[in-house]
Formats: structure tokens, C-alpha cells, sequence
């Protein structure tokens, strides 16, 4: 008798009961258990004995018969070295050699008696030989069931059977296997292709299973599996705050974590001691997929360092960025006021190289941003520290860059791209889909880092991550936008494995507001202020349109000049004091009721016109506008009777005068300030 247990998935399982007698039936029932896969060997040894003898008594002495059992063992032993081609080499070797023994022994004793000769010591020792080896192997294949035949189980289904798994380095939440291909028929392609098939293996995402091919070898690589995702639980970025606050942007800017833990940074400098080149940054992602707040990661991230300025131009009137105005050197959001800082970056860029060439920097680094007193970095002919005022590492941000790309067209960052990287700028583009429509290829290369959020379908990763990034395992349209804050970062500086893992950025809500107000104050009280170099060039291309930028000033009392009124000052003009407020109006006399100036229908001189035109551009530049085309005049034209062509001529002239100088966008020209001119 026995009674029954039940498991926790409700399995039912008869148990014997102590002491009742059942004791030495379980235990030949277990002997039997597991003598039992090592019986075949035995049972074929044996059936080969038998076989030789029955084979003596109808075949002895046969020529004939002699001659079909070789050809017969010839046969076998092929059929199993070809038969074997799938499973690993050592059992295909051990399957013939013991197929040719076993064989061989049976001719022999068929055509000259079991017994004859040495054949029946032979049988004695060699059969028992061989069918220990296979209770050896067998004893050794399944002494680790989760080894070597459990991996070979799971390439199996997945169309990889030929290849080979080594020893798995397992970490937390993390296990790297690396993966040996079959020589001339498997390539690393055949392991990306098989990537799905592996997690649906596992049950785990496809996100989760990635494969790192080695850059030596078209048959060598490590399989990486995230069992867990350790990206669910969002952070929020009030609750750890910037990552190296008051330090140098050559540190770190951790934007959030990796699927396993690890910190999700980015450089934008480059490092020689690294190897580490300069990038800039494009950041992509549809709606939904938390680009945003990634963008507010990389910012905050960068104001609080103390060696760096930012330049800005979001269309979007700073809706995500107002309160980190006051951190910004120069912000932007009008159309015409994106062209000019367009076209001051273009003359920034050569003003900042040649000061780091005369101070012997071939690349910006952090001490370009201090005072220059080492006589290695001087401009100085005779190797004396020169003191020139250090020059701060630059970023110029460019938000919804579609809008900027739409109106300025598609070569008007490709020059920014090629050379800010020399001259210690970072070009950062931000938009939701970079496209062939919205941005060159050209450009697109040239920006080098990519932080890619969730993409609505597999062509649009395309554009964003590089194919060996994608064929080694991301998938961003995977999330689309259900899960805000994932992302891919594909940048210098960090690992290329790490190139397919996907990480998540921090959140922002309505509390982190406060805390971002903190770190523009102390950026505007603490951070870099515009060196001298750049401060020139910018003045030299923009005008007033830099020299009078909008400041916020941070230590300025937080109250409003309509609600200060002194109670001394007299609340009417002392011209109108003599108005009695009873009294009634007088009477209109006759015309009184005549505008004040008068339509006179007269068309301008050409002397008159130029004159016109030349106040025209004064008042451009007065207000800030930098670059004109014949569309701005439009109205001007209207108002003075003048044509289109007409003034199209007049720029041209004016640039051959030097007033104007061409831009990259046909019909569109630059103004030059008027200080320059002169």
C-alpha cells in the first residue's frame, strides 16, 4: 500500500510507505533504472557473438560469403562516418571505430569459427572494451544535464547543430556564451538570422538575446541572454540628480541604466589617452517613445559641468526646456533667428581652430578651458605661458531639427558636421525621424553618436543604428512608443557589444521642475561664461543679434514692474494737468479728421531706392535679422513700388560692395554688422 502526494502543479505522485516490505523492490526498481540505458553496448556485443557463430555454421570456408562480409563491413562503417556528420566529432570516430571492429570480427568468425585462432580472445577483451566506453561516455554526457547536451538541444532547433558553445561566464542577470561556428558551412550572418528562434527557445524577449560577432573571425563570437529586464521599473531623475555635478564635461554624462545595470554614458569629447574620438549626437524617436526626456538627460547632464556653453534653437518656443534658460549662452526659437545661428557656427568654427592650433592642441581637451599658463599649450613664440583666457568646450543644440531642416535645407549642417569636431563643438540633432527627405546621408554619417528611441517600424531603425548593430540583435521598433525611456546608444567610447543592448533614460515629472531651475542658476552663477574667441566670431557674423541675446538674470528680484507703483510719484503727466477730465471735447473743425501723412503715389529715384534699401538692411540688422532674402522685402516693395528683381539686384550689389555675403541656400545672403563694414 502506499499513499499520495500531491505537487504544487498538482501532480499526484504514489509514495511507498515505510516499513512495509516495499524497501528491496524500489531498490532493484532503481538498480534497473539506471543500469538500463547502459545495457544496448552489452546487448551488442552479445548479439555480435551470437551472429559469428550462426554465420560459422552457414558460411564456413565461403569464398563467396567472404567476399560479401567485407564488402558488408566496408559498407557499415561508411554509412556511419556519414551518418555521424551532424553530431560532434568525437562521436562520429568512436561510432566508426566501433562499427569497423565489431564488423571485422564478425567476417572472421563467420568465415573461420568463432573460436578460431585468437577471435575468441579478441571477442573476450575487445567487446567488453567497447561497451564500457560507451557507458563511460554516456556516464559522462549525462553527469551535467544542463551542459554541453542541453546547448546542443537548443542550436539543434534553432538550425545551428554543427556549432559549439563554450563555457558560459555567468553574471548577474547576465550570461555570455561564446559560440564557435562550423567551419565553411555556419557565418555569424546564420547566428543573427537564428537570434528570434533562440528566444522564443528561452521565452525570453527578442531584445533580450544578442550576439557580438568576433571583428577576427567570420565563425567565432559570444551569445549574450538578459534573462530579466531590468529596465521596467523607471527612475525618476529628481531622485539621483545630475551624475558629476561641478565637473568637467570630458566626465561621463550618464543618461540612465543598461539592461543589466550598468550605467548608460555618453562622451562628447574626444580623449587621445582613451582613444576616444570626438562625436556629435543625433537623437531620434517617434512620438511616445520618451525622446524628450532623453534630451533633457543629455542637457542637464551637460550644464552642470563647469568647462562648456550651449547654444540653442527649438522651434517649440523651449516648452520642454524654459527652465533651463538661463543656462544657455544663446537660445533661439524664430526661423530667421536659426539661419543666422546656422551661419554663426560656420564662422565660429575657424576662430576656435586656429586658437587651439596656435596653442599646440590638436584636439580640444579639458585644460583648453582654462587660463593658459603651461608653456606647453602657448602662443607664444619664445615658449613663454601666454595667459590667454582658456576656451570652453561648445554645444549647439538644434531641437526639432525637421523644422530647422525644412526651412534651411538639407546642406545646412552637413559643413557644421565635418568640422566642429575639430574645433571642441558638439553638434547635437534631435528630431523624430531622420529620413532621406529630412537629412543626407552625408549628414547623417557625420554626426557619428546615436541615441535611438522607440521607431514605429524596422526601416526607420534602419536610418538610426548601423546594420551590424541591428544584425547583432536591436530592435527598436520592437517598443515603438509602449515603453518611454528605451533607447540604443551607439557612440565613442563605449564598448560595441554594448552597441546592441538597450538601456532607458531617466524621467522627468512636474517635481523634477524645481531641481532643473536649480541647475540653470548654478550654472549661470558657476559654469563657463563665452570665451573672447567665440564672443568675437559670433558678434562679427550675428550683430545685435548675439550682442544683444536674451540673459536671464537669476539674482533679479522675482516681482513684476506693473505691480511697483511709489506712492509720491503723481499719477498724471504735468503736461495734462490743466485738463479739466468734466469737460466736454471740442468739435472736429474741418480737416482734422486728415491723415497724418499723405499718399502721394511717388515712386522713388534709383538714388532714393538705393538709399531705401540701404536703410532697409540697417533696420534688418537693427532688429536682429541676419540673413534676407527677396522674400523678406516683399512688403518693402509694395510699400516703395519697387519690383522683386529689382531688389535681387540690389543684393547682389550689395555683396560685391561687401554688405552682404552669400550663404549656402540659393537667393539668401548674410548681412554683415556694421561695424565689420567699417
Amino acid at each position: 500500500m502506499g499513499r499520495k502526494v500531491t505537487d504544487q502543479d498538482g501532480r499526484t505522485y504514489p509514495l511507498p510507505i515505510p516499513g512495509s516490505g516495499a524497501g528491496g523492490s524500489n531498490t532493484r526498481s532503481y538498480l534497473m533504472r539506471r543500469l538500463q540505458p547502459h545495457l544496448p553496448p552489452w546487448i551488442g556485443v552479445a548479439g555480435v557473438g551470437v551472429a559469428g557463430a550462426l554465420g560459422n555454421w552457414r558460411w564456413e570456408g565461403s569464398a563467396g560469403a567472404g567476399v560479401g562480409l567485407t564488402l558488408a563491413s566496408v559498407a557499415l562503417t561508411g554509412a556511419t562516418w556519414w551518418a555521424g556528420k551532424t553530431t560532434s566529432s568525437q562521436r562520429r570516430l568512436h561510432s566508426a571505430i566501433t562499427v569497423a571492429a565489431g564488423s571485422a570480427w564478425l567476417t572472421g568468425a563467420c568465415l573461420a569459427g568463432p573460436m578460431t585462432g585468437a577471435l575468441d580472445d579478441l571477442y573476450l577483451i575487445g567487446g567488453p572494451v567497447l561497451a564500457l566506453s560507451w557507458n563511460v561516455r554516456l556516464t559522462l554526457r549525462t553527469s551535467d544535464p544542463a551542459g554541453e547536451n542541453a546547448d546542443k538541444g537548443l542550436l539543434e532547433r534553432v538550425g545551428l547543430a554543427r556549432a559549439q558553445i563554450g563555457a558560459a561566464k555567468v553574471e548577474p542577470n547576465r550570461v555570455t556564451a561564446p559560440l564557435l561556428l562550423d567551419a565553411g558551412t555556419q557565418t555569424n550572418d546564420d547566428v543573427a538570422k537564428a537570434l528570434p528562434g533562440i528566444a522564443s527557445a528561452l521565452d525570453v524577449p527578442r531584445t533580450a538575446v544578442r550576439y557580438q560577432p568576433d571583428p577576427d573571425s567570420e565563425r567565432r563570437g559570444e551569445l549574450v541572454i538578459v534573462p530579466r529586464d531590468m529596465l521596467a521599473d523607471t527612475v525618476r531623475w529628481e531622485e539621483e540628480g545630475p551624475a558629476f555635478p561641478g565637473g568637467s564635461i570630458t566626465d561621463p554624462l550618464i543618461l540612465g541604466v543598461y539592461d543589466d545595470g550598468a550605467p548608460l554614458a555618453l562622451w562628447l569629447p574626444g580623449d587621445k589617452k582613451q582613444g576616444r574620438n570626438a562625436t556629435h549626437l543625433l537623437i531620434a524617436g517617434m512620438t511616445g517613445s520618451g525622446k524628450g526626456d532623453g534630451a533633457l538627460n543629455v542637457q542637464t547632464e551637460i550644464l552642470t559641468r563647469k568647462d562648456v556653453i550651449m547654444w540653442l534653437s527649438d522651434p517649440k518656443e523651449f516648452q520642454d526646456f524654459r527652465p533651463l534658460l538661463p543656462a544657455y549662452d544663446w537660445a533661439v526659437s524664430a526661423p530667421a533667428d536659426t539661419e543666422i545661428m546656422v551661419e554663426t557656427v560656420k564662422a565660429v568654427i575657424p576662430a576656435r581652430t586656429k586658437w587651439l592650433g596656435a596653442h599646440k592642441y590638436r584636439q580640444w581637451e579639458a585644460s583648453a578651458a582654462r587660463e593658459q599658463t603651461d608653456p606647453t599649450h602657448t602662443c607664444h613664440d619664445d615658449g613663454t605661458a601666454c595667459g590667454c583666457p582658456g576656451l570652453p568646450f561648445h554645444v549647439v543644440w538644434f531641437e526639432e531639427a525637421g523644422v530647422s531642416l525644412g526651412l534651411l535645407g538639407d546642406d545646412a549642417f552637413n559643413s557644421i558636421a565635418n568640422l566642429a569636431r575639430s574645433a571642441g563643438m558638439a553638434l547635437v540633432v534631435s528630431l523624430q525621424r531622420p529620413s532621406h527627405d529630412q537629412m543626407s546621408t552625408t549628414t547623417r554619417d557625420a554626426l557619428g553618436g546615436r541615441l535611438c528611441f522607440g521607431v514605429p517600424n524596422a526601416t526607420a531603425a534602419g536610418f538610426m543604428l548601423p546594420d551590424t548593430v541591428l544584425d547583432a540583435g536591436a530592435a527598436p521598433e520592437r517598443w515603438a512608443n509602449r515603453r518611454p525611456g528605451y533607447c540604443y546608444l551607439v557612440t565613442p567610447g563605449v564598448p560595441e557589444e554594448r552597441y546592441a543592448e538597450p538601456g532607458r533614460t531617466r524621467w522627468f515629472t512636474d517635481t523634477s521642475i524645481s531641481l532643473m531651475e536649480t541647475v540653470a542658476q548654478w550654472f549661470a552663477r558657476n559654469g563657463a561664461t563665452v570665451d573672447p574667441v567665440t564672443e568675437k566670431a559670433a558678434a562679427t557674423v550675428a550683430g545685435r543679434a548675439y550682442t544683444e541675446r536674451r540673459h536671464v538674470d537669476v539674482d533679479a528680484p522675482n516681482t513684476e514692474d506693473d505691480d511697483m507703483i511709489d506712492d509720491n510719484e503723481p499719477l498724471v503727466d504735468a503736461d495734462d494737468e490743466h485738463i479739466d477730465p468734466e469737460q466736454e471735447l471740442p468739435e472736429l473743425q474741418d480737416g482734422a479728421d486728415a491723415p497724418l501723412v499723405q499718399e502721394t503715389g511717388h515712386k522713388p529715384t534709383p538714388e532714393e531706392a538705393r538709399e531705401l534699401f540701404a536703410q532697409a538692411l540697417q533696420e534688418f540688422e537693427t532688429a536682429g535679422q541676419m540673413v534676407v532674402g527677396p522674400k523678406d522685402f516683399m512688403d518693402w516693395c509694395d510699400r516703395h513700388q519697387l519690383s522683386r528683381p529689382w531688389v535681387s539686384a540690389r543684393l547682389k550689389e550689395a555683396a560685391e560692395q561687401g554688405r552682404l555675403e552669400p550663404t549656402n541656400q540659393t537667393g539668401r545672403w548674410r548681412i554683415k554688422p556694421s561695424l565689420t563694414v567699417a
